[in-house]
């Protein structure tokens, strides 16, 4: 497990920490500061690398009901 998954930005890291959940999470942060918590540590990659994409000026979808 790589505690910097992004490498062309180390201001990322996922770390496993203990989060008032039964067992411990894989934490994504940018800059020491909390984005999201996930059951594997890829889901918390992929939580570290959208954050990323919408910082550097990726549009967001949601879904909308119709």
């Amino acid at each position: 497990m790589k505690t910097h998954p992004i490498k062309s930005d180390q201001r990322y890291t996922v770390t496993l920490e203990w989060c008032g959940d039964a067992k411990p999470r894989y934490v994504a942060r940018f800059c020491g500061e909390w984005i999201a918590k996930a059951t594997t540590y890829p889901a918390a990659v992929m939580l570290a690398t959208g954050h990323r994409l919408q910082r550097n000026g990726a549009p967001v979808f949601t879904n909308q009901p119709v």
